[in-house]
């Protein structure tokens, strides 16, 4: 999710940095220039700030919901994250098989959007699984 946050504060300082550079043709003195240039860096921080805060308080709502699920009586509420990621590390490695040694050449290009889903799926369990758990084994450590 860190790359969200990239995403965003590296548009917002091209957006500060292109209204600087309208601030500079409109503003006649070096006083004035120098005290808009200060006060869009301090919205920028405090834009950083917040979304900043905001990835912190979603991490924080994932953890809690994979705690909420660990704490369930129910079989299928504890184990759907490793069978979700089984089941699709299985089926990438089925369509990798059958793209290589079933499938003719006339028929990769009807499974080519699914092999696209399956890369952007896979990459997503991969992420929120592992980068999850991470995530959860360094607050344990941490809280020791």
């Amino acid at each position: 999710m860190n790359w969200l946050a990239n995403l965003f504060s590296s548009g917002a300082a091209k957006v500060v940095d292109s209204v600087g550079g309208a601030v500079d043709r409109l503003v006649t003195s070096d006083a004035e220039r120098l005290e808009l240039k200060n006060i869009l860096a301090a919205e920028m921080n405090s834009f950083k700030e917040s979304q900043l805060s905001a990835m912190a308080e979603y991490d924080k709502e994932v953890t809690k919901r994979h705690a909420n699920d660990m704490k369930s009586d129910s079989w299928l509420s504890k184990n759907i994250r490793p069978l979700t990621m089984g089941f699709m590390s299985v089926s990438a490695v089925v369509l990798a098989y059958s793209t290589i040694f079933i499938l003719d050449e006339t028929s990769l290009p009807l499974i080519e959007p699914w092999s696209d889903l399956l890369k952007v799926l896979l990459v997503t369990i991969y992420a929120f699984y592992f980068g999850s758990r991470g995530f959860e084994k360094v607050q344990q450590i941490r809280n020791k």
